[in-house]
């Protein structure tokens, strides 16, 4: 009978051991020029660091393979290129190659069958699509360049991998796309693009997917414009054009009165900006609860992180709550169990684990960990 136990208890401790190992968070580091690896051990709600490991100078956005088994990293310093880094059983990362891109690439993805990577840069207006060869490194030549209007920002096809969509947060425009998924090849929609302006300078930048369609059918993206301050939900029509329908503050209303109309940040820096009267609005990520219920969105210059709930009738969003966080937060993301969210802080020597509660969808600080210098971007890999 001991046997048994001792048995079904070292087994126990196995598969604790598994999926703990299976909970990998990669943070990359721009001013260190290095991508972080941690574990995270659920049961305690505690990070763990494996090691940091040098990418490059400027080294930001990043994205896992399909398979789990390759981190795609963008490094935004010449020579421009996105490095692939095998993922080791513990965690740990191999260098495995490069590929030249043609500018600095501010965001990369995957389409949905995993044999595209797709990146889009904010200084060269233009977005990429490469195809991923045997080796889990994306092809030199690229399958399409695509010369978009001002300040390409984030970049991702929508869940049918039918169509392909660009926020210009320098033109107020969303580009929208047909996507082949065969060819990796993309034809622009009809129309070309659909106009975000409510105002001036709206800057729409990053957007996210609600997992399942609404009651009323409808597909909804939320989109994040960087200066307005707002949260826009637009529907995907049959044909992948997209349809406004409303648009909130993006943050505690109390908190955005006190602040101004942001600017788009010039690329020389953001210290070339003119003073203004009061803060401006900047916003940076978004990111959505794999059950739909809930979305989160960073606001950097006031360093808050916000909640809102998602109507599964309609997915209109009610603002939640907007907590303090890292300084200068720009990226985070949500574990696939919704119960786990992780944020950087460019500005912040840390980063911040947080508990989602999964019925009022509120946040509850964890644990605190050191990061590398301008931490601005994380990565699940489960």
């Amino acid at each position: 009978m001991k046997k048994m136990v001792l048995a079904a208890a070292i087994g126990l401790a196995a598969l604790s051991g598994t999926a703990s190992a299976e909970s990998l968070v990669y943070i990359s580091n721009a001013g260190s020029g290095s991508v972080s690896a941690y574990q995270l051990d659920k049961a305690q709600a505690q990070l763990k660091l494996i090691g940091e490991y040098p990418t490059g100078d400027n080294t930001m956005p990043t994205v896992v393979s399909q398979d789990k088994k390759t981190l795609y990293v963008s490094v935004r310093s010449k020579p421009y290129h996105i490095g692939s880094w095998h993922i080791n059983a513990d965690g740990s990362l191999k260098h495995i190659g490069d590929t030249a891109v043609p500018d600095a690439m501010a965001y990369v993805s995957l389409d949905k069958t995993g044999r595209f990577l797709l990146a889009s840069s904010y200084g060269g207006d233009l977005f990429a699509v490469y195809h991923i060869g045997s080796d889990a490194v994306p092809e030199s030549a690229a399958v399409d360049v695509i010369h978009t209007g001002k300040r390409a920002h984030s970049i991702q096809t929508d869940p049918t991998n039918h169509f392909l969509y660009v926020p210009l947060l320098g033109a107020d425009q969303v580009a929208q796309f047909r996507f082949d998924a065969n060819s990796g090849k993309v034809t622009p929609n009809d129309p070309a693009f659909i106009n975000i302006q409510r105002e001036s300078q709206t800057g729409p930048r990053h957007f996210a997917f609600a997992p399942q369609k609404d009651a009323n059918g409808e597909q909804n993206l939320y989109l994040l414009t960087e200066m307005a301050g707002n949260i826009t939900r637009l529907s995907v029509n049959a044909n992948g054009t997209l349809t406004e329908h409303e648009t909130i503050v993006g943050l505690d209303p109390e908190i955005a009165k006190t602040m101004q109309r942001g600017e788009a940040r010039p690329l020389t820096g953001d210290n070339d900006l003119p003073k203004s009267e009061k803060p401006r609005l900047w916003q940076a990520d978004i990111h959505i609860t794999p059950d739909g219920k809930f979305l989160y969105a960073t606001e950097r210059t006031s360093s808050h992180l916000s909640a809102f709930s998602i109507s599964p009738q309609d997915g209109h969003l009610t603002f939640i709550e907007s907590v303090k966080t890292e300084e200068q937060p720009r990226g985070f993301a949500i574990d696939n169990s919704g119960r786990f969210l992780i944020e950087t802080g460019q500005k912040s020597d840390k980063l911040s684990l947080y508990a989602i509660d999964d019925r009022s969808g509120k946040l509850t600080l964890k644990q605190r960990i050191a990061s590398g210098k301008n931490a601005n971007w994380v990565t699940f890999v489960e």
